[in-house]
């Protein structure tokens, strides 16, 4: 067993881990009030839900951004590899910048509000 310190938004914790395979996430002893999300985040790691690789929609991956929306929702997804997933959003990303240019591209951040009403920054 190991025991390797980390800190996370919520907080410091030690990942414990057994023969590579994290066990559990702990706040460390000295930690007056620890936040309860850390151990939770070892259920996270394999739930049936994680998504593990990247993926695209099948008829977007076959047809490209023109293939029309009629196949949002109904279409299964596409696992691909990093390298391919980089690839298409470096296209998408040049093709907008050269139709629409580069002040059509929002590179900042919405900040914590936009990751949901759990983390609503109000």
């Amino acid at each position: 067993m190991t025991r390797t310190p980390t800190a996370t938004h919520w907080g410091v914790y030690d990942v414990v881990s057994e023969d590579g395979r994290i066990t559990a996430i702990e706040p460390p002893g000295d930690d007056p009030d620890p936040s309860p999300i850390g151990p939770g985040m070892v259920a996270a790691l394999e739930h049936p839900t994680r998504i593990l690789r990247p993926a695209v929609r099948s008829g977007w991956l076959e047809n490209g951004p023109r293939s029309g929306s009629g196949g949002r929702g109904a279409e299964p997804f596409v696992e691909v590899s990093w390298e391919r997933a980089l690839d298409l959003a470096a296209e998408a990303q040049a093709s907008v910048a050269e139709r629409h240019g580069n002040r059509s591209i929002y590179g900042g951040s919405y900040g914590w509000a936009s990751a949901g009403r759990f983390h609503h920054a109000q």
